[in-house]
This record gives structure tokens, C-alpha cells and sequence, in this order.
């Protein structure tokens, strides 16, 4: 039975086939070999979506997505310009940094490459920027919304491995910044070893740096009101998401730059985006329970248990798990499947679920670069040049490759930079 579940689950995997169909035709049909009920597999899939707190993430996709038509990316990217446009290689420094500043407001990997991207790219090729440089960058930058809050893969991974979604979203600010620095000065070496880029020298006056402050201030507060209502027990995160679209709402219609037409078009393009996530959820828990059948998680535990010895050990060899499936498949699944199986042992290990949690959100950055699968860099190549590929983005995408991977053992080897804000907000 496993044996048949890991062949034909990667060869429909390598045809092309995508993955939540895979894992569903595996499933129904293994089960129709075993001779159960195809009614257990319609039962996990409805089982896997049947709970209140999934409820944020639909809310959370829509709030981002309001916001990001709304006019707040060009606030956040003339904010960000002024912090840090002089450096060397200040448009593509201005442009990690306002991928920072909008995964903050978006919480999504992808709307966080196309929102800043569409401003920046076109600027970023007039100063004389490669078109491998850009989507290398702007690509790979979009993985900050993951890391930093509100982040959708952090309700995701909250709801499936039963961590505290409010502590995830404070354990990601350290790590998320770290990594905007570490990516903002390979970008302006590059720059000036490359010749890319004008160098800003007009001075912003204080007034003018004020006035830019208090236009990008409202914008910035969204990460405060979400972390308040958590971490002051008024709100769930359910809640704090509904009060996310509406305070979206209020500022769009405050700077009236979203149109109806474009909410309609805003409505639409989250829902669609929450039902593909959730049917990936559906079947991939009824996948789980396959796996459960099978006896894998069983067999996966042991393995640690027999090789790994300490707790760097256990996260290691997690890592490289995730480094090589993320090569081959998208994070959604990646979570709902491993997640459940990978939590409980750590515990077993006494590893901090707010640190172990963190390991897994940098392993999914890494794994949203790294191609041939890494939805950051395609949309990256895809927003840059729509005839470009993951391969023309070399060597440039090698280096941000390392400099995540740097980062993910940063993360593992330094506990603290993921629990520090939890236990002292706590």
C-alpha cells in the first residue's frame, strides 16, 4: 500500500498533474482497492474545511488584496524610498523594503511580487537594472509577505499543526526583518559592483519626510490592530480578519483609489484564490488520513527518532525534507501534509512549537524560490518579462537562494530570534 502511494502519487505528480488532483486520485483509488467507501474520502475532504477558524483565511486574502488596490503600495513604496533610496542600489533596495513594508499589509507571497512589482519593475529597468537582476529581487522579496504579519501561510500552518496563529504572526517580525536586511545589502553590493541603478542625491527635507510618514502611517497600523485585538483577548483571529477588510475598506475609501469596478473584480479574484487553497486543504487532509492508514507517520517517526539525536539533528533533516519536496510542490500541501506528521515529534524532542513553527515558515520561503516550483521567482520572471525564465534569472537567484538558506539555519540555530517578542509580549 505505501508502495502504491508513493508510485503513483509522483508519477502523476511529474505528469504534470496537479498536485490536489494527484493526491486525490491516489487516495480514491487506494481506498477503492482496499474496499472502503468512497464516502470516507468525501468525509475527511469536508472534515479538513469544517472549522471556524479557516475563516480567516478567505478574510485575510480579501483584506489584502482591498488594500493592495486601494492605493497603499504606492504610499508604502514613497515611504520606503525615503528610508532607504540614497544607498547604493536604491530602487531595488526601495523595493525589498516596500515588499517588506507590504507583506505587513498583505500576508500573501504572490500579492506581495505583483503589487510592488508593477510600480517598481518598470522604474527599476529606466536606471539600467538586468531584467535577471529584477526578477531575481522582486521575485524572492515577495516571500517576506509569508514571513512577516499578518502572513496567510501562518493561519495555514496555525490551524493545521495547532499553534497559536497570534504568536506565529509576533515570531515572524525578527526573522522577517533579518532576512529584508540581509537580501537589502546583497542588493545594493551588487548594484555597485554591477553599475546598476542612479544614485539619489536630492535631500528630503523634514517636512517632506513627514508628510510622506503621515500618508504611508495609516497603512503601517494594519500589523498593530491585527497583533492588538489578538494579544488583548478581544478578538480571535477570525475576528481580527473581518476587522482587517473593513479597516481595508475605510482606507480605500479614504485615499478613493479603489473604484467599484475594481472591488468587484477585488470580490471575485479572493474568492477564487480561497477556493483553490481550500480545495488543496480538502483533499490533502483525506490524503493525510491515507497516509495515517498506511502507517507512514509511524514509519517517518521512527526514522527520526533512530537517527536523529538532538534537537538541531531533528530540524536538519526536516529542513532537507522540505528542501527537496519544496523543488517539486507548492507550500499549501506541503503544510497540510507534513505539519501534522512533524509537529508531534518535535514535541517529542521538547522543541518550542512557536520555534519549530518558525523553522517550517523560513523552510517554505526557501521553498517558494527555489524552482522549478518556486512561485516567488516565477512571478518574479513573470512580472519582469513574460518570455523570461527561472533560468535567465542566473546567477543572482543562486545567491538570494543561499542567503534565505542562511537564514532558515539563523532561525534553527538561534531560537530566540523566533521566541524572544512572544515571551515578551507574554
Amino acid at each position: 500500500m505505501i508502495l502504491g502511494i508513493l508510485i503513483g502519487f509522483f508519477t502523476l505528480l511529474f505528469l504534470g498533474i496537479p498536485i490536489a488532483f494527484s493526491m486525490g486520485v491516489v487516495t480514491s483509488g487506494m481506498l477503492a482497492l482496499k474496499g472502503i467507501s468512497l464516502e470516507m474520502m468525501v468525509q475527511r475532504m469536508f472534515a479538513g474545511v469544517n472549522s471556524f477558524s479557516l475563516l480567516a483565511l478567505p478574510l485575510f486574502i480579501l483584506a489584502g488584496n482591498i488594500m493592495g488596490e486601494g492605493g497603499l503600495t504606492k504610499r508604502l513604496m514613497n515611504l520606503a524610498n525615503a528610508l532607504v533610496g540614497k544607498v547604493t542600489g536604491g530602487l531595488a533596495v526601495t523595493s525589498i523594503v516596500t515588499c517588506a513594508l507590504f507583506g505587513a499589509v498583505s500576508g500573501s507571497t504572490a500579492a506581495t511580487t505583483f503589487a510592488v512589482g508593477s510600480v517598481m519593475v518598470p522604474e527599476m529597468k529606466k536606471q539600467g537594472y538586468s531584467n535577471s537582476f529584477i526578477a531575481s529581487i522582486i521575485g524572492p522579496s515577495g516571500v517576506l509577505g509569508l514571513i512577516i504579519p499578518p502572513s496567510i501561510t501562518m493561519v495555514i500552518l496555525g490551524i493545521t499543526a495547532n499553534i497559536s496563529i497570534g504568536d506565529l504572526f509576533l515570531a515572524g517580525f525578527i526573522p522577517g526583518i533579518a532576512l529584508a536586511a540581509m537580501l537589502s545589502i546583497y542588493a545594493s553590493y551588487i548594484s555597485k559592483k554591477r553599475g546598476f541603478g542612479i544614485i539619489n542625491k536630492e535631500k528630503i527635507s523634514s517636512k517632506e519626510l513627514f508628510e510622506i510618514f503621515k500618508d504611508g502611517f495609516f497603512p503601517l497600523m494594519t500589523p498593530v490592530i491585527i497583533l492588538g485585538g489578538i494579544f488583548s483577548g478581544w478578538m480571535t483571529s477570525t475576528e481580527v480578519a473581518v476587522v482587517a477588510v473593513l479597516y481595508g475598506l475605510i482606507l480605500s475609501a479614504f485615499y478613493g483609489e479603489l473604484t467599484w469596478e475594481r472591488l468587484k473584480f477585488v470580490m471575485i479574484d479572493s474568492a477564487i484564490t480561497s477556493a483553490i487553497i481550500l480545495i488543496v486543504i480538502a483533499i490533502c487532509n483525506s490524503f493525510a488520513w491515507l497516509l495515517t492508514i498506511a502507517k507512514i507517520p509511524e514509519l517517518i517517526t521512527g526514522f527520526f527518532l533512530k537517527y536523529a539525536n538532538t534537537q538541531t539533528q531533528f530540524l536538519l533533516i526536516v529542513s532537507g525534507i522540505l528542501l527537496v519536496l519544496g523543488c517539486l510542490t507548492e507550500v499549501t500541501s506541503l503544510i497540510i501534509l507534513l505539519a501534522p506528521i512533524f509537529m508531534p515529534i518535535a514535541m517529542q524532542y521538547n522543541i518550542n512549537p512557536i520555534h519549530f513553527g518558525m523553522v517550517l515558515i523560513m523552510n517554505f520561503a526557501l521553498a517558494n524560490v527555489t524552482p522549478p516550483v518556486g512561485l516567488s521567482t516565477i512571478c518574479g520572471c513573470s512580472i519582469t518579462d513574460k518570455n523570461m525564465g527561472i533560468e535567465d534569472t542566473l546567477p543572482y537567484l543562486i545567491h538570494v537562494m543561499l542567503i534565505v538558506a542562511v537564514a532558515v539555519f539563523l532561525i534553527i540555530f538561534i531560537p530566540d530570534l523566533s521566541t524572544f517578542l512572544v515571551n515578551a509580549v507574554k
